[in-house]
């Protein structure tokens, strides 16, 4: 079988690149040591810690990397456009990278297919669904992105024509990721971690869209003997899976000539890239930020999305195996790498929002200095604000799907406002939006529906309709400060006094009028003929006019 090769890297190699074209043969470079030669050995007997799918180069190759520098014997199954050859795929890595992994302890191990061998029935004698199982056999953690798929298809492109170009490899080679990923699981060892790179709202929700599995394209060129295609990677890894998602993407591996810090060639002032400025991070539950702020323009490093999926991979970041996660990391300004503290920090504080009752799906929060009553807000909320929003063309107009029906107070401080749509001819509660008054701010966050209905899961997409009312949210935050329902926030009071000040200076006479009389006096001061109406003498008689009074001067 010709479709599927491997390479063993050898620690203490200067660098490797391409595959061996014998199937499931070891390549080892002749300027190999003994010591590093015993550790291939171990390497390909032995199960490995984590199997990494994924095109060829970007965030596969970057956590690949990562997760062998942390000491783990890696498996990296490179899925390469059909029109390419495995032969032509490769990676070269510094010997600085190489001596970190020998140090670790770690290794790694390449091996390949291209796509089209991988949707082809398993009975099939070009099918390399079977290699992939034997390979993956009782691994610990197993890890899939398609960063990369889009750029292994503009490669393929360069070897057609103009008539040939604009074909479906990329589609084909997320099918047969989806399809590797299915087999891997299968023969993996117990509690094996799943974890799977996607980007902002894709596979998102638990019903998608058919245009992904693609069986009329796959149909028509593999006719009956099409394998059967997952449609998602959480269907493909049987579910409960680490989802980390990313917003536009920035950064290179090392292999790769963009990996380096300076852009262009030498200058007095050299420029940096992005993917050594931009190394801070954040992580959030993707479930408050789906629709919002990630696919609203966050980017992300790809470094750092590789670091932190090798981590999870490796087991260095607890989280819930049988329930998974869904996050979103964006990168912001700063030159230096997070800490392994700091990772820990940013995923305790998302699990903490995860497992909170709103599932981390907070939408929106207002502070106040105080709330006099907190139940009064409530029923304003409920009784004039909500139905006045609900009425408005752009929520009453919603004329398909679910869309914000009423608003009703639960309770003393809560005000839910409802969706609902029609199912079978029956109105049913697809979701809620649960606000919530506290004495010190107001905070939204999603709901479910009827579970009875099958909604009883919090929607991982935004509601029809939910930007609207989070928008709105905020002039209610401050039409209730103008209502005295609650008190402006002592930091935004001081910033609103430093602004009018900068605008409008008063002068010392005035703002001694105004001190001593209440404050109806006070403005009618402000207001009045000045301080001479007030009563307000001078203290010294000015000197224009005493020019008259004296007697001309005799010539």
């Amino acid at each position: 079988m010709k479709i599927l090769s491997v390479v063993a890297l050898c620690i203490g190699a200067p660098s490797i690149s391409g595959f061996n074209n014998s199937p499931l043969s070891s390549l080892s470079s002749s300027r190999s040591t003994p010591a590093a030669s015993s550790l291939v050995t171990v390497a390909l007997t032995s199960s490995p810690d984590v199997v990494v799918i994924s095109p060829p180069g970007g965030i596969g190759e970057i956590a690949s990397v990562e997760a062998a520098r942390l000491g783990g014997a890696v498996k990296w199954f490179v899925v390469s456009a059909p029109s390419r050859s495995v032969s032509s795929t490769g990676i070269a890595l510094t010997s600085e990278t190489l001596s970190a992994i020998e140090k670790a302890g770690g290794s790694i191990e390449l091996a390949g297919a291209n796509a089209e061998s991988l949707l082809v029935n398993s009975d099939d004698g070009n099918s390399a669904a079977s290699a992939v199982s034997t390979w993956c056999r009782g691994t610990k953690a197993i890890l899939c992105t398609y960063d990369g798929a889009e750029e292994e298809k503009r490669r393929s492109d360069l070897a057609k024509s103009a008539d040939e170009r604009g074909g479906n490899e990329d589609k084909m080679i997320r099918s047969s990721i989806r399809v590797a990923a299915r087999e891997a699981v299968g023969v993996a060892g117990a509690g094996v971690s799943k974890i799977a790179i996607l980007s902002a709202g894709e596979e998102i929700g638990d019903i998608e869209a058919a245009e992904q599995k693609g069986k009329g394209f796959l149909g028509g060129l593999f006719g009956g003997n099409a394998v059967e295609i997952p449609d998602t990677m959480s269907e493909a890894m049987k579910g409960a899976t680490a989802i980390v998602r990313h917003g536009e993407l920035f950064g290179a591996p090392e292999s790769s000539p963009e990996s380096s810090p300076f852009m262009g060639g030498p200058r007095r002032e050299p420029v940096l890239r992005e993917m050594y400025t931009m190394r801070s991070i954040r992580i959030d539950p993707t479930i408050s930020v789906s629709g919002n702020v990630i696919a609203g323009g966050s980017k992300t490093n790809r470094v750092a999305i590789g670091a932190v999926a090798s981590r999870l991979g490796m087991g260095k970041i607890n989280v819930p195996k049988k329930s998974g996660i869904d996050v979103s990391l964006s990168s912001f300004a700063g030159t230096e790498t997070p800490t392994e503290a700091e990772w820990s920090k940013e995923f305790s504080r998302v699990m903490e929002l995860i497992s909170s009752p709103s599932g981390g799906a907070n939408l929106f929060s207002a502070e106040f200095s105080s709330v006099p009553s907190t139940k009064r807000l409530a029923e304003w909320i409920a009784t004039k604000w909500a139905p006045a929003i609900l009425r408005s063309y752009d929520i009453a107009g919603t004329r398909v799907g679910a869309r914000p029906v009423y608003a009703v107070q639960t309770d003393d401080n809560t005000v839910e406002i409802v969706w609902q749509e029609l199912v079978n001819f029956n109105s049913v509660t697809s979701g809620r939006m649960i606000i919530k008054i506290e004495e010190t701010g107001i905070t939204a966050t999603r709901g479910p529906g009827n579970a009875a209905d099958g909604f009883g899961r919090i929607s991982m997409k935004p509601l029809s309709g939910e930007d609207i009312l989070v928008r709105r949210l905020a002039d209610a935050a401050s039409q209730a400060i103008e209502k005295g329902l609650a008190t402006k926030s002592k930091v935004l009071a001081k910033e609103s006094a430093a602004q009018e000040t900068q605008a409008k200076p008063l002068t010392t006479l005035v703002a001694s009028s105004v001190e001593s009389a209440p404050a109806e006096e006070a403005a009618t001061a402000v207001s009045g003929p000045g301080p001479r109406g007030a009563g307000v003498r001078r203290s010294a008689e000015r000197t224009r006019g005493s020019r008259r009074k004296s007697p001309p001067a005799s010539e």
